[in-house]
């Protein structure tokens, strides 16, 4: 295909959970495979977890043909949408979301980076050692703190053509307060860590008040770690699913969609079921 390729497996563990998610990049093509994992707890009150793995399933979003696929491959199905830049399915419209009444009230999110000056060579790459902490507050009421212990690499090629990096911090925050949302300050001290994650360990804890009006802190620790990376080229098959696997309209175990989607989905698979053979053959024909 000529484009970058980037191959990476990461591990999660975190409160007795271990997974793994292996990712591949080609272009601005992605591919992920990765077991789901629910947990239910074997103790009242909960403080141990058993947890069950499902089938492994793999996500991949083809951007070239303009098309998602979801596949099971035990079963040997998949599924296929005509899909946005984004992953989405293209007939979804955005909606209107009116706009939030405002509480009044500040929440203050703080991110201090610090690079230590440690340096170790790993995956052919110079790792640097970066600690970065973040503290939420609403009113000079603490909400939370954060500390990600990481070493980083500079970004494979592959990497930055599919996120290339951007100006400015990107955070994913919502506040609501009895239908309100709250307004937001950010703050940061250091230079904010751009580069790939090779291994870090997370830290969270959440300060809030239970029922009683007694204050509690929850804490939650995880680590994460790349345990293997490869920037070998793809072949286009890699992000198309296989010749022998069906096309089924859902899979199952499946997240519970709507009836009207499911029956859209439906719709979009008999209208371009011939189209979509048509175009995977000239996607994998050698160029």
């Amino acid at each position: 295909m000529g484009e970058r390729s980037l191959k990476f497996t990461i591990t999660h563990r975190s409160s007795g959970l271990l997974s793994r998610r292996t990712e591949y990049i080609c272009g601005e093509n992605a591919r992920s495979e990765c077991r789901s994992c629910t947990g239910q707890s074997v103790t009242t009150p909960p403080t141990k977890l058993h947890y069950e793995y499902g089938p492994l399933r793999g996500y991949i979003h083809n951007r070239d043909l303009g098309y998602a696929f979801e596949l099971d491959f035990a079963a040997r199905v998949y599924t296929a949408f005509r899909a946005n830049q984004y992953g989405s399915p293209a007939w979804l419209k955005p909606r209107h979301i009116q706009p939030l009444k405002r509480t009044g009230l500040t929440v203050h999110i703080h991110t201090e980076t610090i690079d230590t000056g440690e340096r170790r060579q790993t995956w052919g790459y110079l790792a640097r050692h970066v600690i970065t902490k973040i503290s939420q507050t609403r009113d000079s009421q603490l909400l939370s703190e954060s500390e990600c212990d990481g070493w980083y690499i500079d970004a494979p090629a592959a990497w930055v053509t599919l996120h290339p990096t951007k100006s400015g911090s990107f955070y994913h925050v919502l506040s609501l307060n009895n239908g309100e949302r709250d307004d937001y300050k950010f703050t940061e001290t250091g230079n904010r860590e751009t580069g790939f994650m090779v291994r870090a360990t997370r830290i969270h804890k959440s300060f809030f008040c239970d029922d009683a009006g007694i204050e509690r802190i929850h804490e939650n620790v995880s680590h994460d770690e790349i345990t293997e990376l490869s920037e070998t080229p793809h072949k286009p098959e890699l992000f198309v699913p296989p010749p022998d696997f069906r096309r089924v309209p859902g899979l199952q175990k499946e997240i519970r969609y709507s009836f009207s989607f499911r029956t859209r989905r439906r719709w979009e698979m008999l209208k371009d079921s011939f189209i979509l053979r048509n175009r995977i053959s000239r996607f994998i024909r050698p160029r």
